[in-house]
């Protein structure tokens, strides 16, 4: 370790020594920075002849040229310049000689101060050319530089060699001064440090009669008097001992139990702001007399205020009427009740007003008596919101409903009446006529046939209208699924004979019995065939039922017609959906048909998917669940899927 002496010795060296650092670079940067003004001045001494040149001949700015270099370059050949390039004001380039020397060594740096290039082979200059003080350009000019940064570099490094010459000429001055200046001191300490009392005599009265020998034989006195009293500081030190000892041992035990005390108390007050500032709900903190002391994020972004803006503000500015009265009630209310619960209105920053739901906590200290008060709180705004809107929507739906019901119960009673009338009247008619007017005989069948589409017609918006809107009732019961379909395919065979078409159908299920809605199921069937028998003009139609696996049975309804293009298939089960629309399609149809269909398959929790292809025909296929014992769980799957279908 150092000694005093020695410290105070090393830092006056080191004090010293920086100051010849400094005074050394101040020599070395004051002659180089000389040198060098030495060497620009000499190359701006040439530089301005070549500069008074172009300001007698301003005319190379105006033309943006040197009509003539020749005299331009005896200048340049006179002053040993190797390129001159000129610009305008703008930056833009005038003229050059040796342009390409110029541009390999970077003339530009010139305007930064970089006046030696790289390989120290040219000397940058850049010059303003002025005309009646008004500066034209300026112009760039390279020097030779070869022995030039030669001679630069040995005056530098003479003048660097000459610097450090001084600094370790200053250093060893130093060092030599401090040694002898504080020797003195160095052998009072050392004497001062024996233990002997009889050697420290000795040495210190050998110091001479002048300051450190004063102070010596001083020290020698204090340390004479330091002795006397430490024999009895030691006796009171051994009593005192004991008696700390006994101290020591209590004071170790309270501290280690405080210690224990403070730091579950302080993990526990952590684990509260912790659990407090992140909480998801708002939550703030009042005096007994309704002022903020504390609120997390989560209240702060619920009232739009800042913390500081909340810390010790009244309630009264945040709470507005509620349930149970106004401004004062609310709070009264948390005062009184040990855990309230209730929904009241705040007022956020920008005067808003918004429903909460509030739950006051009273907390008390240790001798019962309440403390503060946490109080909680959650923005239901939203969900008030929200359900005066669905309310609003579910009335408005209902009303809707209603009057579609009204509006189609009208309108079917008002074409179904006619109809009722004109369609018994046409056979009658027929008869009448008895086949003497062909021509009559035809309109009174396409009037007959037109009744019948336009019953159809109605009969399919009436119950697409009572699927969309939950009034149809499936009644589910159990049947043959394949019995069924093979009595509905007997219906087709008179009209497909007719158009020359073969009807097949086949079935190699083990068991095709189903619980389901069989006027729906029926319509399905009904639906599909009949689409195939209308759209297929040669070939065949066949319909065929199969086990798809243990627990479901899929039908399929096959045909050589005039399929569908892969563009319209994915709008194919789209209520008024047509593939041919227009005026000039060819078959009849409202674009009602397969939508119901697919209604119908997912009543009896079916699915139905089609492949098809243009001009080569289409397969719609049909899966159903097989036969399950327990009728009410089929009552029961429909209700959940009418519940999804609401909500999505």
């Amino acid at each position: 370790m150092i000694q005093k002496p020695q410290k105070l010795q090393l830092s006056l060296t080191i004090q010293f020594a920086v100051f010849f650092i400094i005074i050394a670079g101040m020599i070395y940067y004051y002659f180089s920075q000389k040198f060098e003004e030495e060497v620009l001045d000499k190359f701006k001494f040439k530089a301005e002849m070549i500069t008074k040149f172009l300001e007698q001949n301003p005319q190379f700015f105006w033309a943006n040229r040197i009509d003539d270099k020749t005299q331009l370059i005896q200048l340049m050949f006179l002053n040993e310049i190797n390129y001159v390039v000129l610009e305008n004001n703008n930056g833009q380039l005038v003229d050059a000689v040796n342009l390409d020397l110029a541009e390999d060594y970077l003339y530009v740096a010139a305007n930064v101060n970089d006046n030696i290039s790289f390989d120290e082979t040219i000397y940058r200059v850049v010059m303003p050319v002025n005309q009646n003080k008004i500066q034209q350009g300026k112009a760039y000019f390279g020097f030779n530089a070869g022995t030039v940064a030669t001679e630069l570099k040995r005056k530098t490094l003479l003048t660097a060699l000459f610097s450090l010459s001084i600094l370790l000429a200053g250093m060893v001055f130093t060092y030599f001064l401090s040694s002898i200046s504080f020797r003195p001191i160095t052998k009072l300490i050392s004497a001062l440090s024996k233990s002997d009392i009889k050697e420290r005599k000795i040495l210190l009265t050998k110091f001479k009669n002048n300051e450190i020998g004063i102070l010596a034989q001083k020290i020698y006195d204090i340390l004479n008097e330091l002795d006397k009293s430490s024999s009895e500081v030691t006796n009171l030190n051994e009593k005192l001992k004991d008696v700390f000892r006994e101290k020591i041992y209590e004071l170790d035990a309270e501290i280690n139990q405080r210690k224990r005390a403070e730091s579950f108390l302080k993990k526990s007050e952590e684990q509260f702001k912790l659990l407090f500032e992140n909480a998801p709900i708002g939550m703030f903190i009042i005096s007994n007399e309704g002022k903020t002391l504390r609120a997390n994020k989560a209240f702060c972004n619920t009232i739009g205020y800042d913390y500081h803006e909340i810390l010790g503000a009244p309630i009264k500015y945040i709470f507005n009427s509620s349930k149970s009265g106004d401004v004062k009630s609310t709070f009264q209310l948390i005062l009184e009740n040990e855990n309230l619960d209730t929904e009241c209105n705040l007022i956020k920053r920008d005067g808003r007003k918004i429903t909460v739901i509030l739950k006051a906590i009273k907390i008390s200290d240790d001798n019962g008596e309440l403390k503060n008060t946490l109080i909680q709180v959650l923005d239901i705004t939203a969900i008030k919101k929200a359900q005066s809107e669905i309310l609003l929507a579910l009335d408005k739906a209902k009303e809707s409903d209603r009057l579609k019901s009204a509006f189609l119960a009208q309108m079917s009673h008002e074409i179904r009446t006619p109809l009722n009338v004109i369609l018994p009247s046409i056979p009658l008619i027929a008869d009448e006529l008895n086949n003497k007017d062909e021509e009559m005989l035809g309109i009174l069948a396409s009037v007959e046939n037109a009744g019948k589409r336009l019953q159809r017609t109605i009969d399919m918006i009436l119950s697409m209208s009572a699927v969309q809107s939950g009034n149809y009732k499936p009644r589910f019961e159990n049947f043959s699924l394949a019995d069924e379909i093979k009595n509905l395919s007997k219906e087709f065979i008179s009209i497909t004979k007719e158009k020359g078409l073969q009807l097949f159908f086949s079935n190699s299920s083990s068991n095709s019995e189903i619980a389901a809605d069989r006027y729906t199921v029926n319509q399905i069937f009904q639906n599909l065939i009949g689409n195939a028998v209308k759209y297929t003009h040669k070939g065949q139609i066949s319909i065929s039922v199969e086990d798809y696996d243990k627990n479901k049975v899929i039908v399929k309804v096959e045909d050589t017609g005039i399929g569908i293009s892969s563009k319209y298939i994915k709008n194919l089960f789209s209520p008024f959906s047509q593939e041919d629309a227009g005026q000039t399609r060819k078959y009849e149809g409202n674009g009602l048909g397969l939508a119901l269909v697919k209604e119908y398959v997912r009543i009896n929790n079916g699915e139905i998917s089609v492949q098809s292809e243009k001009n080569k025909g289409s397969v719609f296929s049909v899966i159903f669940e097989k036969r399950i014992q327990n009728q009410f769980f089929e009552q029961k799957k429909f209700l959940m899927n009418e519940v999804k279908t609401l909500l999505n």
